[in-house]
């Protein structure tokens, strides 16, 4: 049976890898390579289908720092003739100042556009996986980031931040997003999806943001020696194997609500299983992307 999967931020790095071997699974596998860069998704498009031997991969447009580009695209995916919706990979994230609806870039297109991307796609889903890729920076280590999610919410609107600390918090926001729609879909819906947090650990191979200042740049230079004696670093082609892993393997079927590091289940941070926390999160949300009864299945 013909399968869709939509791959936010799929045209390279993590999210290219995962699409790729998804691809290469089955030929009746359809990818949605959803990105606002027209020309990168296209030039993705067919070096995948070079790569796969797969032609049912398409690119469409989905800029995640707009809530007006989501709200178009689900609209566009819920038009076309394809095959039946069994997987979305929350992945992309960009930096810099504001989206265009106002907010942190980061935390918007983290977490805003990917929690309303999701919930306007629900309806077309009655089964299959979600993940959302998060980090083991949403739990920082002390020495370079403290993080008190009392506070996070102002993190929503630009200049009221750092760049490390909006980083975890979105990546943080991730895990909540995961753990609360794992729980409204088994306790509200009859839907069989199974809803999960992915940590692909530290790809140097990704790309690293430019540095804006001089402690950045050590930051930059010191963090795979980091990461390689802390076990957290691998790349994008190993992890995106893994992701495609957890959305394709039968083992992985009637698992709910975790968190995988790599390539085992593992705990998340004692933060991210607060429930007052996810479920505050979870209803900002509702109210920063202005979301409406009739574009989410749960009630408002």
């Amino acid at each position: 049976m013909n399968k869709t999967f939509i791959i936010t931020g799929g045209n390279s790095g993590l999210g290219y890898q995962c699409a790729k071997n998804i691809a290469l699974q089955s030929n009746e596998n359809v990818l949605i390579i959803a990105s606002r860069n027209h020309e990168k998704s296209a030039s993705a498009v067919q070096q995948l289908i070079v790569e796969t031997g797969n032609s049912n991969i398409h690119a469409m447009a989905l800029d995640l720092s707009s809530l007006q580009s989501v709200r178009d695209f689900a609209k566009e995916f819920s038009e076309q003739n394809f095959p039946v919706l069994c997987g979305i990979v929350c992945n992309a994230i960009s930096g810099g100042d504001a989206t265009k609806d106002g907010f942190d870039m980061t935390f918007g297109t983290g977490h805003l556009g990917h929690f309303l991307l999701v919930n306007l796609l629900l309806k077309n889903m009655k089964s299959g996986r979600i993940i959302f890729v998060s980090s083991d920076q949403h739990n920082p280590p002390p020495f370079i980031a403290k993080l008190h999610y009392s506070d996070a919410l102002e993190f929503a609107f630009p200049n009221r931040k750092n760049h490390n600390v909006m980083y975890s918090f979105t990546k943080l926001c991730n895990i909540y997003c995961a753990y609360e729609l794992s729980e409204k879909l088994k306790t509200k819906t009859d839907k069989k999806i199974m809803v999960n947090a992915f940590n692909p650990g530290f790809m140097a191979d990704t790309g690293l943001a430019k540095p804006k200042n001089t402690v950045e740049k050590m930051l930059k230079n010191i963090a795979p020696l980091i990461a390689g004696l802390l076990g957290t670093r691998s790349s994008a082609k190993v992890s995106g194997k893994l992701l495609a892993e957890y959305m394709l393997n039968a083992k992985y079927e009637g698992i709910n609500g975790k968190y995988f590091d790599r390539n085992k289940e593992a705990p998340s941070s004692e933060l991210s299983y607060n429930k007052a926390n996810a479920v505050n999160l979870w209803k900002r949300s509702i109210e920063l992307t202005q979301m409406q009864q009739d574009e989410t299945i749960f009630e408002i």
